[in-house]
């Protein structure tokens, strides 16, 4: 398959001098006066912990066939970044469109987010915003902000369970339910995987146990000393690693580790990978099923990356690359132009704009993304 690949001199063209390639591609790969005439579907998936090495069309190792189809018939957006690799903090800025510091969430820590969103009602999400424009609005999966009803969702569920079972098991009956209902929708899912603990069935863990893996080369057994490494508390010497006890199997919680030991880890992690990406693919066929998908902008991206062993690393927190660059695509039959790769710096803030705009409706002043 050809793939253009596009500048960001591509995507601004005609559009102004400012904005990110991810809110642009409305404008450009699909311009307004092209739009359908009614407002499209969207089924937003946010994972949790992909970085972006550990995705089929970016690295042919993991095996994520449904997600290359996906991506590849659509933009992909190479460099994407997050707002913060931390979740709740980013999975704040992308229902709002603003940076952590303006959300009141900057960390794990979910209250100033309920403060600031919930209670004093200071900005609205994605999903107040459809949902005031006539869409129907449904979550399900991973929530870490609270009951996703208080924010914005009419339906739905907070889904704790590392094998994310329930919450596909949501959004397909959600999809077989919206057939032929005039009101477009918005779900969205949000997976636990690739998340620690991981727990792969032997299925999916099979398909790498002979394949030949290798540490990034920036790979080290422990991190330098200095805290731009520190993912503890401000003058810890302790690196958090990799989920304390909630461990692969007997990986230490911290550094040091071994080439091997984190060869085995990567092994269990692209394997719960290669999970997920079986189960967004029955969902993207239920979508067919019902009837759904030329009428549906399908984005993917997850909440932050993950390091594996990078500068002696694990988990994420750091503002290191491979905390906070993510696989990020959309995919839109609409779309008239495919197979398009995007070198531009794309922002998660730049989801909801993005969303605003495919719909056709104007995005609050305030917002910090493009």
């Amino acid at each position: 398959m050809t793939k253009s690949v596009l500048t960001r001199r591509d995507f601004l063209g005609g559009a102004g001098a400012v904005g990110s390639a991810l809110a642009l591609t409305s404008r450009v790969a699909n311009p307004r006066d092209t739009l359908p005439d009614r407002p499209p579907n969207f089924l937003i998936i946010v994972s949790d912990d992909h970085t972006y090495r550990a995705i089929g069309y970016n690295n042919p190792t993991v095996k994520t066939p449904a997600l290359d189809r996906l991506a590849q018939g659509g933009v992909i957006f190479d460099h994407a970044y997050v707002a913060s690799p931390i979740c709740v903090a980013n999975r704040a800025s992308m229902l709002t469109g603003l940076f952590p510091q303006q959300h009141g969430s900057i960390a794990l820590d979910a209250s100033g987010f309920r403060s600031i969103v919930i209670d004093q009602r200071k900005c609205r999400t994605l999903a107040q915003l459809l949902a005031q424009s006539g869409y129907t609005t449904a979550f399900c999966g991973k929530s870490h902000l609270g009951h996703p009803r208080d924010y914005g969702f009419a339906q739905g569920e907070e889904d704790r369970g590392i094998d994310d079972e329930a919450t596909f098991a949501f959004a397909m009956r959600f999809l077989d339910e919206r057939q032929g209902a005039e009101e477009p929708f918005l779900l969205w899912v949000a997976p636990h995987q690739p998340h620690l603990p991981l727990r792969p069935a032997s299925k999916w863990l099979d398909g790498y146990r002979d394949v030949m893996l290798d540490v990034a080369p920036n790979f080290m057994e422990s991190p330098p000393d200095g805290s731009l490494y520190n993912q503890g508390l401000p003058g810890e010497r302790y690196y958090r690693d990799s989920g304390h006890t909630q461990n692969y199997r007997d990986l230490p919680a911290g550094p040091p580790r071994t080439r091997e030991q984190i060869i085995e880890f990567m092994r269990a992690y692209y394997a719960t990978i290669s999970h997920l990406d079986f189960q967004v693919g029955e969902l993207i066929g239920q979508l067919k099923r019902s009837g759904l998908h030329q009428d549906t902008v399908v984005v993917y991206l997850s909440d932050n990356g993950y390091l594996l062993g990078n500068h002696g690393l694990g988990n994420k927190i750091t503002m290191h690359e491979e905390s906070v660059r993510v696989p990020m695509s959309i995919h839109w039959p609409a779309l008239p132009r495919k197979s398009i790769t995007c070198p531009a710096l794309v922002s998660s803030l730049d989801l909801l704009p993005t969303v605003l705009d495919l719909a056709q409706i104007p995005a609050p002043g305030h917002v910090s993304g493009w």
